[in-house]
């Protein structure tokens, strides 16, 4: 009562209980992720088995081609969950790493498999899964052919988003199906139908280049000196996208060159070689591709060799069928190979077979060798073992010499190691 004035206190806040309070900090980064990832989240549903609910990718096997796989059957690989991020939507997602062969650089998955799927790619070299060529000359191919080709996004505003749209699509299964163009198409007649497997040859030493290299045969990379070429910069955003692209403008480069067959100068030849034909094609198949250009005069299959010999009965029909057929001419799904023939060669097929080196005879410098017995030569003529093939003889060889002939393996003294 006497004494100072207490201050007045302050009104006390309730403080919030644990529950309440984690609920709130969930709540926060629950919407940090979402402002960070986009909507994720909603494709994570649309696509339950391969990303989680923070849009994170987890899958159980890449997806490659075959030249990355390599020719060996047996491939062992090393998985790591969320290893590293996607280089081009920067979603982390599951790495494998293997050795495509003995003599091969290990590899890794470079790209996320939904990034993947959107463009048909190999999560590896990017290129196309179906045709083994690069986006750009895909995409090109196929909008020449009237195909309606879908663009990824490349710049930052909205591309998680747009990206997020073509991931529901393809869910949905309203994409664009890559495997289901027509044979017809410039893409079909571009594709690469074998793997190339000189692309996981391993890289060039840095320490050979310098001169500094001290691992000799046993350095795991390869001792040549590098080769500046418009191959030498390669960026793998520009390989995903389809711009810029330098192996894929060769690729068009060399296709517009070859867009025509060049006719012969002799104008007497009216015959089309047709090459790569599946081996059911039958006879009746090539006349009702060839007929409608002119009157066939013959037509040869060769089974052995997979092709035939078209002949026509004019010149301008053989040109008309080679200007219209040439890298588009497909026979059960197989792009067949359309070139001049060439003049028969009268001298070229008169000439004698080849056989292996045979006994010549020569005149009497060296020792003539045991002979087996029946035996008798013309005095003063030998016979020697020739490196080269013999000429074509040119006059009868004596009758006792061509009734039995003689070779250095039959001397018993010219076995192991008898002096000679």
């Amino acid at each position: 009562e006497g004494g100072r004035p207490m201050a007045e206190q302050p009104a006390t806040q309730q403080r919030p209980s644990p529950s309440a309070e984690r609920v709130a900090q969930a709540s926060l980064a629950k919407s940090k992720l979402d402002a960070r990832t986009g909507a994720v989240a909603a494709a994570a549903s649309a696509t339950p088995s391969t990303l989680d609910r923070r849009g994170w990718e987890r899958s159980d096997f890449p997806i490659i081609c075959e030249t990355c796989l390599g020719d060996n059957p047996y491939v062992r690989m090393t998985k790591c969950e969320f290893d590293k991020e996607c280089k081009i939507c920067l979603r982390p997602f599951t790495v494998f790493r293997w050795r495509p062969g003995s003599n091969a650089r290990y590899k890794k998955t470079e790209v996320c498999q939904t990034c993947a799927k959107l463009k048909n790619v190999c999560q590896v070299c990017l290129l196309d899964l179906e045709y083994g060529l690069p986006v750009q000359v895909r995409d090109t191919a196929l909008s020449t052919a009237g195909y309606d080709v879908p663009d990824m996004p490349e710049s930052d505003a909205n591309s998680q988003w747009l990206q997020d749209q073509l991931i529901k699509k393809d869910a949905a299964g309203q994409m664009f199906a890559y495997d289901r163009v027509e044979p017809a198409t410039a893409v079909v007649r571009l594709a690469r139908t074998t793997p190339y497997y000189a692309r996981n040859r391993a890289h060039i030493c840095s320490f050979f280049v310098k001169g500094m290299c001290k691992r000799g045969d046993e350095c795991p990379y390869r001792h040549e000196m590098p080769v500046e070429s418009e191959l030498s910069v390669q960026k793998l955003k520009d390989r995903y996208y389809g711009v810029n692209d330098p192996v894929a403008k060769k690729i068009l480069r060399n296709a517009q060159r070859f867009t025509k067959l060049p006719p012969p100068e002799d104008c007497e030849i009216a015959t089309l070689y047709v090459g790569n034909l599946d081996p059911a094609v039958t006879e009746q198949d090539l006349r009702d591709a060839f007929y409608c250009f002119g009157e066939i005069k013959s037509l040869k299959m060769v089974p052995v060799q997979n092709c035939a010999f078209v002949t026509y009965t004019t010149r301008e029909a053989a040109e008309q069928a080679a200007d219209k057929l040439f890298n588009n001419l497909t026979i059960k799904n197989r792009v067949a190979r359309i070139a001049w023939g060439r003049k028969f060669d009268p001298t070229r097929a008169a000439q004698p077979a080849y056989y292996p080196p045979t006994l010549v005879a020569t005149d009497a410098a060296g020792a003539m060798p045991m002979m087996p017995p029946g035996l008798t030569m013309p005095p003063g003529v030998t016979f020697s073992f020739p490196v080269a093939p013999p000429p074509p003889p040119q006059e009868a060889a004596p009758a006792a010499a061509a009734a039995t002939a003689y070779y250095p393996s039959m001397d018993p003294s010219r076995h192991g190691s008898a002096p000679r």
